[in-house]
């Protein structure tokens, strides 16, 4: 599987074409990426052998069109028992890289003391930043930076960065070739500022795949939090984020900390301590060949033919995380709404909800996980009992609780309206998967502040995320529009979705890190 997944993505990049620029630079050098997730995870047999298995993010897909053309190596923190006992098999065999088997990846792992770890990334990365980036915090109540932060930022947060700032360093000295060091997200904001103080003549590349609120939602932070964050994302060479609006937010909350900034707004350059970094946007989308792919499997294909059964004259989609920033509680209102606006499509429509649990370890995705719970309970106790559907009673949502990805690609599929009204997402590639896929025209409903807005709002419905009454009368116009308009609006998305797809994101950053020894060509 693994092997047909390389084939069919590096045939996509042939189609595509790397630019020759890029194609250059990878000749030349080591890509180094790193992540807090990796792109394979470890697991011991009981024999004693090792299985690994796969990521399926859009950043291991990326990395694999490129891989043929550099010798990549992924730093990553250890996830799993097995991740930590191949670590130790490597470091007693004096491996400087770990080769999965059936994969395109050389791997490293960062190996943290449990209490460090969960420091970095249970209360700094989830929930402090994840929700600050998010506008999640309910801030008359939260967050309270008590000393128990102050301790997971200074032992957890710092310790992890500097950890993986030294696994990078090692995988540098390693290289037979002069490296490009591509960070990932927000779990790794302090890292370019340990290599460029280690090493100022390295290539960094920082990609934020989440969004970037404007600075004075940024002072919810302690000042040393936000200063340290800002001061290491500009020890970048370019800093990468989904939308232009993002990038903006940027440029506004190092120019709101740093009191020695030198700012060009107009080409979106930082000037800071003597250097330069680039702030662009690279919006990040799906790799269309392996999707299609997954779309047309067996396992897809065998609950297609069970959904069959929950599809009405109308059908309603959401597939999401199960968490706060997704907005599913707003959208169940707006569904209820809709109905009570519109009796005339009771018995009609179904609402089907595939949603995926998601970070229990943290208190407030459990509470919205039983506020999902308790809305789905009330609205089907409000039409308990008013129609009937194949002499069944009618049930005006049905709740899909797990991660099956084959089976909510089947879903999509047959959507007539497809809800995405998260109150803030990085892009958000429901949007772009389900554009892909749907056979019947289906509309997509799009909150107008997730990233997947900028390149698909023409074509969408859009709504603002807590005006229920607006997105309630919006699955009314989808359901009711004119199948003319239906048909121009999803082809529409459809070619976006395909010409913008997963390979446009990496080249485009590999083209502006190709530029970086003199000016950037993209002004």
């Amino acid at each position: 599987m693994a092997d047909e997944h390389a084939a069919a993505t590096n045939e996509a990049g042939e189609r595509r074409g790397l630019p020759n620029s890029a194609r250059d630079l990878l000749s030349r050098v080591t890509l180094i990426i790193a992540s807090n997730r990796g792109p394979v995870e470890f697991h011991l047999e009981p024999d004693g052998s090792f299985s690994t298995r796969r990521g399926t993010g859009g950043v291991v897909t990326a990395i694999s069109a490129v891989s043929r053309f550099t010798d990549a190596v992924w730093v990553a923190a250890a996830m799993t028992d097995g991740d930590r006992l191949r670590a130790r098999l490597a470091e007693e065999r004096g491996e400087a890289v770990i080769q999965p088997d059936d994969t395109d990846f050389r791997v490293r792992f960062v190996v943290s003391d449990p209490d460090a770890y969960d420091g970095y990334y249970n209360q700094i990365s989830n929930p402090l930043l994840w929700f600050l980036q998010h506008y999640l915090w309910d801030t008359p109540r939260q967050p309270d930076i008590d000393h128990n932060i102050w301790h997971a930022w200074n032992s957890g947060y710092v310790t992890v960065n500097r950890q993986f700032a030294d696994e990078i360093l090692a995988a540098v000295e390693a290289s037979a070739q002069p490296p490009v060091v591509m960070l990932q997200d927000y779990h790794l904001y302090l890292v370019a500022g340990y290599l460029r103080e280690a090493r100022p003549d390295l290539v960094l590349q920082h990609f934020v795949h989440i969004p970037w609120p404007d600075p004075d939602y940024w002072r919810l932070l302690p000042e040393a939090f936000r200063r340290a964050i800002c001061h290491s994302m500009l020890a970048n060479d370019i800093v990468g984020f989904q939308t232009p609006r993002h990038a903006r937010s940027f440029i506004y909350t190092c120019e709101a900390t740093l009191d020695d900034v030198d700012i060009d707004y107009r080409r979106r350059e930082i000037h800071y301590r003597g250097r330069t970094t680039y702030v662009r946007s690279y919006p990040i989308s799906i790799d269309v060949d392996a999707v299609r792919r997954v779309a047309a499997s067996e396992d897809a294909l065998r609950h297609e033919e069970h959904l069959k059964s929950f599809f009405n004259e109308y059908t309603i989609l959401r597939v999401d995380r199960a968490e706060p920033s997704k907005n599913i509680v707003r959208g169940f209102h707006a569904y209820d709404r809709f109905l009570e606006q519109h009796p005339e499509f009771i018995g009609r429509v179904n609402f089907l909800a595939f949603l995926v649990p998601s970070r229990l370890e943290v208190a407030e995705y459990v509470d919205y996980l039983d506020d999902i719970n308790t809305i789905v309970g009330r609205i089907k106790t409000k039409y308990a009992n008013m129609a009937e559907r194949d002499g069944v009673a009618w049930e005006p949502i049905h709740l899909f609780i797990g991660d099956d990805y084959p089976r909510a690609l089947a879903a999509m599929k047959h959507y007539d309206v497809l809800l995405v009204n998260a109150i803030f997402d990085g892009m958000n590639l429901v949007a772009k998967e389900g554009a892909l896929l749907n056979r019947r025209d289906g509309v997509l409903i799009l909150s107008e502040t997730a990233g997947a807005y900028q390149q698909l709002g023409e074509h969408a419905l859009w709504v603002s995320p807590a005006d229920v009454e607006s997105t309630a009368h919006a699955i009314y116009q989808a359901l009711t529009m004119p199948a003319e308009e239906r048909a121009r609006r999803a082809r529409a998305l459809r070619q976006l979705v395909v010409e913008q797809d997963i390979l446009a994101w990496i080249y485009s950053q590999l083209e502006d890190l190709a530029a970086i020894n003199g000016t950037l060509v993209k002004a």
